[in-house]
C-alpha cells in the first residue's frame, strides 16, 4: 500500500494509518514507506506535519522513532530545511542520537542528489 503512486491512494493510505484500519503499531511502518516513496514523500511528509500530534498520541514510542526514519527519503533542501524547522519548533527527541542520525543521513542523501542526480538520471535514461 505504500508503493502506489496515485495521489488518491497515497491519501487513502495516509488516511488509514490514523483511523483505525492499521494497527498502532504497523501505521508508523507503512508512513515510513511513504515517506521514502518518490511519488508519495512530500505528500505523506505534509500528512505528518499536519497530524503529528494525533501520531505522538496515538502510536508507541517506538513507532514514532521508526516512523522518522522515512525523513530520509525527503532528498530535496527544500524537504530537509521544512524538516529541520518542523523538528526544531516542535523540540522532537527520539532518543539518544537516533534523530542526530536521520538527519545526517537526510544530509547525505540531498547531497549525492545535488552533485550526482543528473549523471544518474543519464546514465539510468539514455
Amino acid at each position: 500500500m505504500a508503493a502506489f503512486r496515485s495521489p488518491s491512494l497515497l491519501e487513502q493510505t495516509l488516511t488509514r494509518t490514523l483511523n483505525g484500519e492499521f494497527r498502532t503499531q504497523d501505521a508508523p511502518f507503512v508512513i515510513r514507506s511513504l515517506l521514502m516513496n518518490v511519488h508519495g514523500r512530500e505528500l505523506a511528509w505534509s500528512f505528518v506535519k499536519a497530524n503529528w500530534e494525533a501520531m505522538k498520541q496515538k502510536y508507541p514510542t517506538t513507532g514514532v522513532r521508526r516512523m522518522f526514519e522515512g525523513i530520509t527519503g525527503l532528498a530535496t533542501r527544500e524537504l530537509e530545511r521544512d524538516v529541520l524547522e518542523f523538528v526544531t519548533a516542535r523540540k522532537i527527541d527520539l532518543g539518544g542520537k537516533t534523530l542526530a542520525q536521520y538527519l545526517e543521513q537526510l544530509r547525505i542523501a540531498v547531497r549525492l542528489r545535488e552533485r550526482e542526480g543528473s549523471a544518474l538520471r543519464a546514465y539510468l535514461m539514455p
